[in-house]
């Protein structure tokens, strides 16, 4: 399956065939857009299953271990999160699915007021700050239930009414079935979360890639 962008603006991705675009995820984003930089962050991460968990983590891995991760914007603590994620499949599994919905049905019913007045901020500070996040900013949407925290009782009022939302929403499922497989999410406008991993998965392996724009 070759890279349709069409599907991408429609449903907050688009999977497709890497092989059939470069030959290692770094030259496959390079090949679609412009990679983003991000200091402390390698141009391309490995991701592993690992069931260790740890008290004081800062990944959703070190906080659920095999579970499910729940859905969520990478990076949303950042005052703006890169706006594109590609993963790239090394070792495939069928025991393990990748969830997307869409952000903005979300949101439809809410007061552009509250949402613009909705406070929230990083868990920790970011560069030394704590800047004031809201969970949509004009042209993105934000999610994450842990590592962004409402201040006051508007900004918890309307966290819990996404949280129910996104409870009975009805996501994409997509399985990452053979190596070279890719799945760019637009991490602007869609949220995303990842199943339970069982014994059989334990070796999946998944390489990621951020992106601040798409050129294809």
């Amino acid at each position: 399956m070759y890279f349709d962008p069409n599907k991408l603006k429609n449903n907050g991705f688009v999977d497709f065939n890497g092989n059939l675009i470069g030959d290692d995820s770094l030259d496959i984003a390079n090949n679609l857009g412009k990679v983003a930089n991000i200091p402390g962050v390698d141009l391309v991460q490995t991701l592993v299953p690992s069931n260790i968990i740890k008290t004081e983590a800062s990944s959703y891995s070190g906080i659920y271990g095999f579970g499910e991760f729940p859905f969520h914007s990478d990076m949303a603590h950042w005052y703006r999160p890169p706006r594109f994620l590609m993963l790239r499949c090394i070792t495939a599994s069928k025991f393990v699915s990748t969830k997307i919905i869409k952000a903005a049905p979300l949101f439809e019913h809410e007061d552009p007021n509250d949402l613009r007045r909705a406070l929230f901020r990083p868990r920790r500070r970011l560069e030394g700050r704590l800047s004031p996040l809201r969970l949509f900013e004009g042209d993105f949407y934000r999610w994450d239930y842990l590592f962004i925290e409402p201040i006051g009782k508007l900004a918890k009022s309307l966290q819990v009414r996404i949280e129910e939302r996104i409870s009975i929403a009805t996501p994409n499922v997509h399985i990452f079935a053979h190596t070279g497989a890719c799945l760019i999410i637009d991490n602007w406008q869609a949220f995303h979360a990842r199943s339970s991993i069982p014994f059989e998965a334990s070796n999946r392996k998944i390489e990621r890639v951020y992106l601040s724009e798409l050129t294809m």
